[in-house]
């Protein structure tokens, strides 16, 4: 799997393509706000393609607008990042990214042999009229490996995602990364069974990886630990723990 196979994936239509490179300065004009993230982006980023503009008059989905948001366009964007970055350095790159673009972004970032896809839903910022803001603070981003399930990829293209507005489209882009998310968990991919779920399946997706950092560092404390009633104690909070996530994980196979 490479960028060029994952964009074919998606199947964005001849009248949406806009394939022009987008000069470094723009994103640290937009987004950068300390000297590191501009030092970031000049050291790090080898190159920005914007590769389509999906609109209703591209694609014939229509626009979307509420209290918190407006949808009038999604933007798909190619990142390629330099060399092998620390996560935490990549991860700041991306989130700089989808700050800088007004519209809400479907990102595909190349890092040597590494993929991944990020979505991040905008609102209305609630202090400044006019400005939008990254809705969870963070984009979603998620690993995409040569070896993911060939349903992955085929739930991936336009013509899969939900067509009543831009925003129901972005949200069925969004349930396919938590349904990778949930077979990186559980081995098992299952598309999720309808994007009102999207919320919940995320929560179980969030909380599954943070009960697996917390059994994780319980059993590294039980490794050290000298006193055997203590030893005890933590192993039976190990299990209750891996029972909790069990749980979560059953949840998710089911594409819940």
């Amino acid at each position: 799997m490479n960028a060029q196979r994952l964009i074919e994936m998606l199947s964005l239509p001849i009248g949406s393509r806009v394939d022009q490179k987008v000069p470094k300065t723009v994103l640290s004009e937009h987004a950068a706000t300390t000297a590191a993230d501009r030092r970031a982006i000049k050291d790090n980023i080898e190159g920005l393609w914007w590769l389509a503009s999906l609109k209703p008059n591209t694609i014939g989905v229509p626009p979307f607008a509420d209290d918190q948001r407006e949808y009038l366009e999604i933007a798909v964007l190619h990142f390629k990042l330099r060399g092998t970055l620390k996560s935490a350095k990549s991860t700041r790159l991306i989130e700089l990214l989808h700050r800088a673009i007004p519209y809400p972004v479907l990102l595909v970032t190349e890092q040597e042999d590494a993929l991944s896809l990020s979505l991040a839903h905008k609102r209305w910022a609630q202090n400044e009229k006019d400005k939008m803001v990254l809705e969870d603070g963070y984009p979603h981003t998620t690993e995409v490996t040569g070896d993911a399930p060939e349903a992955f990829f085929h739930d991936l293209a336009l013509d899969r995602q939900p067509h009543i507005h831009l925003f129901a489209l972005y949200q069925g882009w969004l349930a396919c990364l938590v349904a990778l998310d949930a077979w990186q968990e559980t081995g098992h991919y299952r598309a999720l069974q309808g994007i009102d779920r999207l919320p919940e399946s995320r929560q179980h997706l969030h909380k599954a990886r943070e009960l697996a950092h917390e059994i994780a560092r319980l059993r590294k404390q039980a490794a050290k630990e000298r006193q055997m009633a203590r030893q005890v104690e933590l192993n039976l909070q190990i299990k209750q723990l891996e029972a909790q996530r069990s749980a979560l994980l059953e949840q998710l196979a089911q594409g819940v």
